[in-house]
């Protein structure tokens, strides 16, 4: 079993600060995306049952080679980080592609990408592999079973309400995983020290063979900023209310107990009497 894991650094979300004056981010120290860190720890348990080989793939400038050396620490084979300067500045799309290219080159039989990363949260590169790859996708993976006597795997994913789905997919395939999927386990001094020795594969756009001008950019950042704090709506408490009606409304929120009438009829009658309240207050009118 041949895995790929996508890889990415972040700023580390508990330290980074944002300057409003200058609209820029203060205290940056770039560490792995956790998520992306789950996605190892899954690729490793994967690989303990059924063998295999990992390989982690970054693009980022110098300073992304951190995340891929933590890969490595992790216990994951290989790693490899594509990096480049006319790769500076570029968008999720255009990434996404360049990483598709690369793993195209290389052998695999699964990859695995977070669902979104802590930083920009697009949750675009793993889709936009996929079909740039032609390979099937699921999207919010909770658990992974890998049946290798039919190449394939069953797959759970996160449905909203708390649902569970249960796919079978053939492999290849990409899959996004969620947060709860696998909890990463801290690795063994030896597991670290041998990641530490580990080289890391550099490759830049010309040994890529790219060409920039073939990928069109689709997306821009014109600006960050701050969201803008809501107010909260306080009501206004009539003052000529008594100590004990003012202190209900306050507690309340301000919402005063409204009259409601119920209708015990049976069906036929309360539906009638439904109907007239509904015409005498001109909720509905009569056409005749």
């Amino acid at each position: 079993m041949k895995i790929i894991v996508c890889a990415k650094h972040v700023p580390d979300s508990t330290a980074v600060k944002f300057d409003i004056r200058t609209k820029c981010l203060t205290n940056l120290h770039y560490i792995l995306d956790p998520i992306d860190e789950i996605s190892a720890s899954e690729a490793i348990r994967i690989r303990e049952k059924h063998g295999g080989t990992i390989t982690a793939i970054t693009l980022g400038p110098p300073r992304a080679e951190e995340a891929t050396r933590s890969c490595l620490k992790i216990g994951l084979d290989e790693a490899i980080h594509i990096c480049d300067e006319a790769f500076d500045n570029i968008d999720v799309y255009s990434t996404a592609t360049i990483l598709a290219k690369q793993i195209s080159k290389l052998p695999y039989d699964l990859i695995l990408c977070g669902d979104y990363s802590i930083d920009e949260s697009n949750g675009f590169v793993g889709i936009c592999i996929a079909e740039q790859l032609n390979l099937p996708l699921v999207t919010n993976v909770t658990r992974i079973d890998i049946f290798p006597d039919t190449y394939t795997a069953t797959v759970h994913r996160r449905l909203k309400g708390g649902d569970r789905e249960v796919i079978e997919t053939p492999l290849p395939a990409v899959l996004t995983v969620d947060s709860v999927l696998t909890k990463p386990e801290y690795p063994r001094l030896r597991t670290i020290l041998a990641g530490i020795n580990k080289d890391i594969t550099t490759i830049d756009i010309e040994s890529m063979g790219l060409d920039l001008k073939n990928i069109e950019p689709t997306l821009s950042t014109t600006d960050i900023s701050q969201p803008k704090p809501r107010l909260k709506k306080t009501a206004n408490i009539d003052g000529s209310l008594s100590v004990a009606e003012r202190t209900k409304l306050i507690i309340s929120g301000g919402v005063q107990d409204k009259g409601t009438k119920a209708v015990e009829k049976p069906p036929a009658e309360a539906a009638s009497e439904i109907i007239q309240f509904m015409l005498n207050n001109g909720i509905i009118s009569d056409h005749k």
